[in-house]
């Protein structure tokens, strides 16, 4: 069954507003189709649907003064970036050997690691996600699509395998997590190595 962004992205906010995180109130409005067609046609990459879909959900959490990454995690250990410094991201990583230029970073951990999807427009890798560690030379793919990394994410909290850690960020069972995102997601061959 093919993953449902639009019912996700909801239950994924809903979670969060659940648990009470600072990042309910700094998501910002969506983006107009065209300004993602604008800026990403700058950028070189091809958007995926689901990743213009995401963008005109949301453009990702606001900066504020005093801001501290816990607050602004939309799961353990990641933000999610406004598209601008999505972007900005990009242009530092794509001459990096490391990194793919098609590569997009979605979601940052504020450290240099991204959940990056193929923006290349090539069949086959296209709207793929992948991890991107910094100090890894492998960036092995985890999901086939935005989407399907969403669902995951909604099931995640759904089994509690994501939650409020008693000292008020939110944590994983990362163990747990690997295997339902392995079942999840059978065809993403990243999930093996966890």
């Amino acid at each position: 069954m093919p993953a449902d962004l639009d019912n996700s992205l909801p239950e994924l906010l809903g979670h969060l507003s659940i648990l009470s995180r600072p990042v309910t109130g700094v998501l910002q409005a969506g983006l107009p189709e065209r300004v993602l067609f604008e800026k990403s046609v700058i950028a070189g990459l091809v958007l995926p649907d689901d990743v213009i879909r995401l963008y005109a959900w949301r453009d990702g959490t606001l900066d504020y003064p005093g801001a501290m990454l816990d607050d602004i995690h939309i799961i353990p250990g990641f933000y999610f970036p406004n598209l601008d410094e999505t972007l900005a991201n990009h242009a530092v990583f794509r001459d990096d050997t490391r990194w793919d230029p098609a590569w997009l970073p979605l979601l940052a951990n504020g450290g240099g690691d991204f959940i990056a999807v193929d923006c290349s427009g090539t069949p086959g890798s296209w709207g793929q996600v992948r991890h991107f560690m910094l100090g890894e030379p492998e960036h092995p793919v985890l999901y086939l699509s935005v989407s399907s990394m969403f669902e995951t994410f909604v099931e995640a909290f759904n089994r509690g395998i994501f939650f409020l850690h008693p000292s008020g960020y939110l944590d994983a069972d990362d163990d747990a997590y690997a295997q339902l995102a392995r079942m999840m997601n059978p065809e993403a061959r990243g999930w093996d190595a966890y």
